[in-house]
């Protein structure tokens, strides 16, 4: 099976395929979700949505049923609930759900967290991905 990277970078995300970068979004998480003051609001997510499916799309295809490994030297995606073991679609999905409840709540201070988990919810979307898993 084919080896799906996604690196979360200080400063971009970077997706290696077999070894091989596909893409690198330079700017990484303050590209897809700029800072807007002093709190994160749901025209952010969405502009950040609608960055992550510019991003990606290009290459999405390629993707399908890949089983995505998340490099994470920043150690971000350890707030992600249960990467450790591995999560599925649905599974991103709700944690999208909840990051997205939380910002309409005013509730959800950390911009990086909430590109993170959109960029992630778009590939598991788009990108068909089996599951998605934390590398060591």
């Amino acid at each position: 099976m084919p080896d799906l990277v996604l690196c979360l970078l200080p400063d971009a995300y970077e997706l290696r395929l077999d070894g091989e970068v596909v893409s690198r979004l330079e700017g990484g998480a303050a590209v897809l979700l700029p800072a807007a003051g002093d709190r994160l609001r749901e025209a952010g997510i969405e502009m950040a949505i609608e960055r992550s499916e510019d991003w990606l799309m290009p290459f999405a295809r390629r993707l399908h049923s890949l089983e995505l490994r998340l490099h994470d030297p920043c150690g971000r995606a350890r707030a992600l609930s249960g990467v450790d073991g591995g999560l599925t679609v649905e599974q991103v999905e709700a944690e999208f759900s909840r990051m997205h409840e939380a910002v309409a709540r005013g509730q959800a201070s950390d911009p990086e967290r909430v590109a993170d988990v959109v960029l992630l919810r778009e590939l598991a979307h788009h990108g068909a991905l089996s599951r998605i898993v934390s590398q060591p």
